[in-house]
């Protein structure tokens, strides 16, 4: 073997080695980054609003951005003017009225989750989960529980679901104002101000 040959085996060597360690290190940076990412196109959030005592109405927010990351903190941002009712001049109203979206434009939920769990479950396994967060809306920050059903649905897809509507109250919320507003420009004798809100969220990783 010459010594030409010998320091282009030797060069080689070297770009075979530089090229794994290249690729290891790609490898754990895109694990270290791997979230699991909200699906908003299959993804529903819906509250129900009950006028003149008896007459219950289901509504949802079509925008929605959302993320758990690899230290299970999971994040949901709502686009407040994405709100749909059927009805334009409602969508306008709440809007304006009850949730001020020119000064507040979006809520956030936050919360802890097991990601241990989220990420070892089978493909059409569920577990239950609790989870203790925090919503904000408007100016106001409260403390807020979901319990939740996971569920695999593929090898990198995940629903999140409500197992029983998260009752929200108005005066928690500083929305008493904007209902009764609302109520007036209706004519309606009345509008709750407990809300039932339910959401089934698909994550994807």
């Amino acid at each position: 073997m010459t010594f030409l040959n010998s320091i282009n085996r030797i060069n080689q060597f070297h770009l075979c080695v530089m090229a794994g360690l290249l690729i290891s290190c790609l490898g754990f940076t895109a694990n270290a980054q791997a979230q699991w990412q909200l699906d908003n196109e299959a993804s529903q959030l819906s509250f129900i609003s009950t006028k003149a005592t008896h007459t219950a109405e289901s509504h949802t927010f079509t925008k929605l951005q959302g993320s758990v990351n690899d230290a299970g903190q999971a994040n949901l941002t709502i686009d407040i003017a994405s709100v749909e009712t059927m009805i334009p001049i409602r969508n306008e109203r709440m809007g304006t009225m009850l949730f001020d979206i020119a000064a507040f434009p979006t809520a956030k939920f936050s919360a802890q989750v097991d990601i241990e769990a989220f990420n070892k479950l089978n493909v059409g396994a569920m577990k239950d989960m609790a989870l203790n967060g925090e919503l904000s809306l408007r100016n106001a920050t409260l403390p807020l529980n979901a319990n939740v059903r996971v569920i695999k649905l593929d090898g990198n897809r995940v629903q999140v679901q409500t197992l029983k509507p998260i009752i929200l109250k108005a005066d928690s919320l500083s929305v008493i104002e904007g209902i009764e507003k609302l109520r007036n420009i209706a004519g309606l004798p009345s509008i709750s101000h407990s809300v039932p809100v339910t959401f089934s969220l698909i994550f994807q990783q």
